[in-house]
């Protein structure tokens, strides 16, 4: 215990040398003559540093602005290709194809990178099935990035009216890749299909009224479409212990990457995704092989109450996605 006491003495002396006490002016003033001005000449160039880096971040901005636009009509002929409303001619001798488009495109490419994966459930696969585009947007105001947004859209379905869900993230301008916030498309449910939750009904007592109607409770569950309901950044004003803040940033931080994700690797290379081209060289992960046990303990309690499952077949399990401020590769297990 004395060594560890004298070493804390040691690291305390030296924080008290380094001046961690005062604000930096007053540190640099309190330098000796020599060295307080090598440190302003340092300052100086710092300075022309961070103006260059501010040259740069509004030049990368303008020129991902400027790709955009050239890589729009590619995508816009992907999107015409997969909903057959352009055709591919077949080759002459061939016989023309009775089908059209290419059925289930994006939820085979959702379901073939991990960390969108993991947040499909059973029910969400029905309403995926809808899913017949997906674009990005970059949010950029007078040469500067202020996020992105997603845009996912969906033919008509008995699931709800909205023909695009949004996702958009807001960064702070003055901080590289710094989230503000994350917003999302409020989803008009149509009666009885939301995958989101789950419906309990509870039986009446034992000798209660005979005309008692069951109790009914909605309880959320793990669902693909919890990502157009984000979590909330708290502002500045409210208290939360340390512990709920950890939690929450790892949350923001998830979510954050699901929306990185797409925009950064599922939206340029879908058609990758889809043929299983851009899959880790690990191999193909077949959904299912480590979610079992998450199937297992969803029931109600004790058999007095029962679920009274809405659209799609299937239980929603428990799933996660990786928490990273930067999107990861797309990799199968």
């Amino acid at each position: 215990m004395a060594g560890h006491d004298s070493d804390t003495q040691l690291i305390q002396q030296k924080l008290a040398k380094l001046g961690l006490d005062l604000e930096p002016e007053e540190f640099v003033a309190s330098l000796d003559a020599p060295v307080r001005r090598r440190v302003v000449a340092l300052q100086e160039l710092q300075t022309k540093h961070d103006e260059l880096e501010a040259q740069f971040r509004k030049e990368r901005a303008e020129l991902e602005a400027k790709y955009e636009k050239l890589y729009a009509p590619l995508y816009v002929e992907r999107s015409e290709i997969v909903q057959g409303t352009k055709e591919v001619p077949p080759p002459e001798g061939e016989p023309a194809a009775d089908s059209k488009g290419i059925p289930e495109f994006w939820l085979t490419v959702l379901l073939k990178c991990e960390v969108t994966m993991d947040m499909i459930k059973d029910k969400d696969m029905d309403v995926l099935k809808y899913l017949r585009d997906i674009q990005a947007e970059a949010l950029v105001v007078d040469g500067v990035s202020h996020g992105f947004k997603l845009r996912f859209f969906f033919n008509s379905n008995p699931y709800f009216p909205n023909e695009v869900l949004e996702k958009t993230y807001h960064m702070l301008p003055e901080d590289d890749g710094v989230l503000e916030r994350a917003e999302g498309t409020k989803i008009e449910w149509s009666p009885g299909k939301d995958v989101t939750v789950k419906i309990m009904k509870k039986k009446p007592k034992k000798g209660g009224k005979a005309d008692a109607k069951p109790q009914v409770k909605t309880e959320r569950v793990d669902s693909f479409f919890n990502f157009f309901d984000p979590p909330q950044v708290p502002d500045g004003e409210e208290e939360i212990d340390e512990d709920t803040m950890e939690e929450l940033q790892a949350i923001i931080e998830a979510d954050y990457e699901v929306g990185a994700t797409v925009r950064e690797k599922l939206i340029p290379e879908a058609v990758s995704w889809y043929t299983g081209e851009a899959m880790d060289e690990e191999g193909m992960f077949l959904p299912g092989d480590d979610d079992d046990e998450d199937d297992d303990d969803i029931d109600g309690d004790e058999g007095e109450e029962e679920d009274e499952e809405e659209g799609a077949p299937g239980v929603p399990g428990e799933g996660q996605a990786a928490g990273a401020a930067q999107p990861p590769e797309c990799k199968q297990q």
